[in-house]
């Protein structure tokens, strides 16, 4: 049976955490929604400038292969440096960096892309690209993206 001052205790306790050591919740669909919002933001920089249509029409295959594997390197850097660096000082017990930063990685590289196709398809730009043209945008557009939606997700934390 907890007491009031049991707690009290426990409150002040979950404030300190939150406020002050600043530790990071558990993934949850809240984090999903604001990395969604978050890749929208900084895509709508991106999306609007005729320049896109010059680099798309002209990206070769390895310019895509090397894209989409800067994007990832870049993702989990930022991912581990501003949010598990801080949870690995706590030596919180239970949590490892695959449970933190792969999850985080996947949900950003593949909310990312929903918002480049997204913006693909309203603003009518499959009509003017072909097929190949549309994949270059969606990774093109997705690599901004997916940066916008991790810094949303972790910057709020800390």
């Amino acid at each position: 049976m907890t007491t009031k001052i049991d707690k009290i205790a426990q409150d002040v306790q979950l404030l300190k955490e939150r406020l002050l050591e600043q530790r990071p919740d558990r993934f949850s669909a809240r984090d999903i929604a604001r990395s969604f919002f978050g890749a929208l933001f900084i895509a709508a920089t991106f999306v609007f400038t005729s320049k896109i249509f010059d680099i798309v029409k002209q990206m070769q295959q390895y310019q895509l292969i090397v894209l989409i594997t800067a994007t990832i390197i870049i993702l989990v850097a930022e991912i581990y440096f501003i949010g598990w660096s801080r949870l690995k000082k706590l030596r919180e017990p239970g949590r490892n960096v695959f449970e933190f930063t792969i999850k985080r990685v996947i949900v950003a590289y593949a909310v990312s892309i929903a918002v480049a196709v997204f913006y693909l398809y309203v603003l009518g730009f499959s009509r003017a690209l072909s097929s190949h043209e549309m994949v270059n945008f969606i990774f093109l557009v997705a690599m901004p993206c997916s940066i916008g939606a991790a810094v949303a997700d972790l910057l709020r934390k800390y």
